[in-house]
């Protein structure tokens, strides 16, 4: 047991190497530490600025977010629905669809026994009648 940890705190300090080596080897790009930069900045002022609305009005700051999570909520729940319906729709067509699939197939080898049955009848009566008119071809 106490290997796997040791293994596994050996893996989150591989990984975290590996992505501060990653992180340091973009950076020598001149237009990624541009990027960078302005993004980073674009995040302080917008944690900033939403400081800066908590402080003022923490009630009016909490208010909104919860809407806004509401509103995502909503969205999410409509996506599912329609996501649902939509699956019951296929789901409904198809099998609707493979049921008359399912009995057109049995109409058609229902079909093809019977046939089967007048070709072997149509058959015999060929053999048959083939040697009833052999005795009448024959001299007596």
């Amino acid at each position: 047991m106490q290997t796997q940890q040791q293994n596994g705190s050996k893996l989150i300090v591989g990984m975290a190497a590996g992505a501060l080596a990653g992180a340091a080897l973009a950076m020598l790009n001149s237009n990624t530490r541009s990027n960078v930069k302005q993004n980073m900045n674009g995040m302080k002022e917008s944690v900033t600025s939403m400081a800066s609305d908590v402080k003022e009005n923490p009630r009016e700051t909490k208010d909104q977010l919860m809407d806004r999570v509401k509103a995502a909520t909503d969205v999410l729940k409509d996506a599912a629905n329609n996501v649902q319906e939509l699956y019951n729709k296929v789901n409904g067509d198809f099998k609707d669809e493979l049921k008359d699939v399912q009995n057109d197939t049995q109409e058609a080898v229902s079909t093809a026994k019977d046939v089967g049955s007048k070709v072997k009848d149509a058959k015999e009566q060929l053999v048959n009648g083939s040697s009833d008119s052999s005795q009448y071809n024959q001299p007596h």
